[in-house]
């Protein structure tokens, strides 16, 4: 297994985030907020390791560092005192951290204690940061990132503190290519409140969702005329697509006529919705708008519905959209309201990128006690259904759960077609032998998993099969033993698709777990396109879950036509000394 590293040797208890089956966040769509949140938390549950030792009060004490996908991020972490306190220089993630938020905080702590300049970096750059006093209180110049600040949405705030509180101008800035430009901003006053004009961004701005608010605030509450605007990636202008009113008493209470955006607006998501406000709530209809990307059509009815006078619940018929619908997903679901809650038959319907007629895909029926629960059958779609990935889901409810079996369909032209399934208890348990669909399963990554399920975990042998786009047939490429207890813990020897499998990057994995952990040695195997056969084209050890001593990896880019490794050496889950890339093609010919 070769050295051990230092850090590995210690007996006493280590932090072991919960493990997450691999690429269990592959299907999520974060172009929300609270789907970039469920994406972000996955991906540090599966990656990010925090080693170090706790006393025998279960208090963190001595040196911490972390790792991600098994490898050491260099120099993060720091010290705690015999007290469990964090001491001297840090260096720490944001709380959002990951693939594409590899943004460090460094400072230093006293008494646990932030103290002094701290600094944000990312791209190995310095990016913002500022001083505290010696409350630990923010003060004087600082830049600030956006609680959600990515490689996509790279937005800080620029003002000043006093006594941790911000005062004065504050201006907002976005990096959409090389440097940063203002987009908006406004005042606070003495004691952090806003006043006065200000632009806000809105919490998912983005590359390809650029959208600012534009009003005024009294005594921190937007009052008056706001209006909404939106601008393209590669233009400078934003133009303004909505707006509305609030009240001018400080309630911040939408009142008269609004056009709003909805919640995960983008290139492929121009949805707007319009309607009436009476005291902050919607009344009579309310139109939902829909603008296809790469294309200067006005905006196309896509669906609505009407809200009664007294409450602002939803009634009579609606035609709502699906939460993920983008221009390569175009899902409505079409049914009644009572009392606002969904009642009676509820239709799915979807339509092609370039098409305008909506057909039924699916559907199924809702009680009409005014509880929203399903029964009898229903065909339902997956969360991450498009034009490339078209699976859904046929069984029965009873009581709002499902129950029996439930078959998984795919369709790859115009038939859908049964590629999975299982069986539910009463209690929408699964249960017995299931065929499932990989997370990312679409046309050109078709991957499916069949093993048993015990009390809802899975439970002893479980394979992994593939098919070509076109072919009928899956075929085995990998698998291995999950534990009998139940605890979904992987055991023995496994074979691995690579997250990213296709037609064009075939790569398995292969190696040894124990207790959860990979250990020893894994090797990655390749196959091209038109090829049967697997070869092993690079790999390495593990050792305390931290790659160690001669490692293969393959470039970021890996495909086809740029078959692009790198040869070099890990200590303790650290790239050391020289590391050689290698073309493979130019090697194979002799080059």
């Amino acid at each position: 297994m070769g050295n051990t590293c230092s850090s590995c040797q210690n007996n006493k208890k280590k932090i072991r985030p919960q493990q997450q089956e691999p690429s269990s966040f592959k299907k999520l769509k974060y172009n929300t907020i609270q789907k970039y949140e469920t994406f972000t938390q996955l991906q540090q549950n599966q990656y990010l390791k925090w080693l170090g030792v706790y006393d025998q009060n279960n208090q963190k004490i001595g040196n911490w560092t972390a790792a991600w996908n098994g490898v050491m991020l260099e120099n993060v972490g720091g010290q705690y005192t015999e007290d469990g306190k964090k001491k001297g220089l840090w260096k720490e993630l944001i709380q959002m951290y990951g693939k594409n938020a590899q943004v460090f905080i460094i400072g230093e702590y006293c008494n646990n204690i932030k103290s002094g300049k701290w600094m944000y970096t990312y791209d190995q750059n310095q990016i913002g940061g500022g001083s505290y006093n010696k409350q630990g209180a923010k003060n004087g110049k600082w830049i600030d990132l956006s609680d959600y600040f990515s490689e996509d949405s790279q937005i800080t705030y620029n003002g000043d503190y006093k006594n941790g509180k911000k005062v004065g101008r504050w201006d907002i800035l976005f990096r959409g290519s090389d440097q940063f430009e203002k987009i908006g901003g406004g005042s606070y006053n003495e004691d952090e409140i806003k006043s006065g004009r200000w632009v806000e961004e809105s919490k998912g701005f983005q590359q390809e969702s650029q959208i600012i608010y534009i009003g005024e605030y009294t005594n921190g509450k937007k009052i008056g005329r706001w209006n909404v605007l939106y601008r393209k990636q590669y233009e400078n202008e934003f133009k303004q697509i909505g707006g509305g009113s609030y009240d001018e008493g400080g309630a911040e209470t939408k009142i008269g006529c609004w056009m709003e955006v909805i919640d995960g607006f983008d290139k492929y998501s121009q949805f707007t919705q319009q309607g009436e406000y009476k005291y902050g709530k919607k009344v009579g209809s309310w139109d939902i708008w829909y603008k296809k990307p790469y294309s200067y059509d006005k905006n196309e009815w896509i669906g609505g519905g009407s809200y009664n006078e007294s409450e602002g619940i939803k009634f009579g018929n609606w035609v709502e959209v699906f939460q993920g619908f983008n221009f390569y997903s175009q899902i409505t679901y079409n049914g009644e309201y009572t009392n606002g809650k969904k009642v009676g038959r509820w239709n799915v319907l979807y339509r092609k990128q370039y098409e305008n007629e909506f057909n039924q895909i699916g559907g199924g029926s809702y009680n009409n006690i005014g509880d929203e629960n399903k029964f009898g059958n229903w065909v339902e779609v997956s969360d991450g259904f498009n034009f490339d990935s078209q699976i859904t889901y046929s069984g029965e409810y009873i009581n709002n759960k499902k129950v029996g079996r439930w078959d998984i369909l795919f369709r790859r032209s115009n038939q859908f077609e049964k590629i999975g399934g299982g069986s539910y208890n009463e209690d929408e348990i699964k249960s017995g032998r299931w065929v499932e669909e990989n997370e990312g399963f679409k046309q050109d990554s078709q991957i499916i998993y069949i093993g048993e399920y015990k009390n809802g975990k899975k439970i002893g042998g479980w394979n992994v099969l593939y098919r070509k786009q076109y072919e009928n047939e899956f075929k085995q490429i990998g698998g291995g033993s999950y534990d009998e207890e139940g605890a979904e813990t992987k055991i023995g020897c496994w074979t691995e698709q690579n997250e990213n499998f296709k037609l064009d990057y075939q790569v398995i994995h292969t190696g040894e777990y124990q207790n959860g952990r990979k250990v020893g040695k894994w090797d990655f195997l390749y196959r091209k396109q038109q090829e049967n056969e697997f070869k092993q084209i690079g790999g390495g050890s593990y050792d305390e879950e931290l790659k160690q001593g001669q490692w293969i990896e393959l470039s970021e880019e890996f495909s086809p036509s740029s078959c692009i490794i790198y040869r070099g050496e890990y200590k303790c889950g650290i790239k050391v000394g020289t590391w050689a890339e290698i073309d493979i093609q130019k090697y194979e010919k002799g080059g």
